[in-house]
């Protein structure tokens, strides 16, 4: 009777299936392309399509436009106190500031304004604060009445003298205050709320001091 089993030298069926396996790897790795290969063929044959100058700017974005710095001659002719000193305020670095307000040293009404904020010679003689329910500066101007226009710091800063000790002008202290709070009505609302500040000696413009209208040769100190 013959024998069963696997006639000598014969390989396993486990073994047999490793060997087709291999192999039929080995085939693929020979025939197929690489995905990096298929990639660099498709790339070496495109040629790029020349862009419009619409793409062109899309592609580089919105251009940064460079801040201007505003100067003195941006200002409105005769400018206010409150306009000059918020140039200043704006203007970065202590000699530019200096050197704007060196422009204006010769006006009169931004000498009373400074003197009033900053020299200890200057006290003014107002009571503290405002009636109640007042209200400080010009409303708005009806249409057409052109008599109705705010003042300005510049045409009245002479009144300051009323309002200060030592000042030239004569008035009994109920005048004084109702010139002072008359004022106050009739100033455009801006420059009526800093001739309020330095009354109470409060420079509103905080990088405006007293150093740098000094510099600026203003005379704000005994001496």
């Amino acid at each position: 009777m013959a024998k069963r089993g696997r006639p000598k030298g014969s390989l396993n069926k486990k073994t047999l299936e490793k060997i087709a396996n291999d192999e039929v790897k080995a085939v693929k790795e020979e025939s197929l392309p690489s995905a990096v290969d298929d990639a660099a063929d498709v790339m070496s044959g495109y040629e790029p399509k020349s862009l419009g100058e619409t793409q062109k700017e899309v592609l580089k974005g919105p251009e940064e436009k460079p801040v201007k710095t505003k100067t003195v001659s941006d200002l409105p002719r005769n400018p206010s106190i409150v306009e000059i000193l918020g140039l200043v305020e704006e203007t970065k670095g202590k000699q530019s500031k200096v050197d704007i307000l060196k422009q204006f040293a010769d006006r009169n009404d931004v000498k009373y304004a400074l003197k009033a904020a900053f020299d200890d010679r200057v006290q003014f003689t107002l009571p503290d604060g405002l009636p109640d329910g007042f209200v400080i500066g010009d409303p708005d101007t009806p249409e057409g009445a052109m008599d109705m226009a705010p003042e300005r710091f510049i045409r009245v800063f002479k009144r300051m003298q009323y309002w200060v000790e030592g000042g030239r002008a004569q008035a009994s202290q109920s005048k004084r205050e109702e010139i002072f709070l008359n004022t106050l009505r009739s100033l455009e609302k801006s420059e009526a709320e800093f001739l309020l500040a330095i009354k109470e000696k409060n420079m509103p413009f905080k990088s405006v001091t007293k150093e740098i209208c000094e510099l600026a040769g203003f005379d704000l100190s005994p001496k």
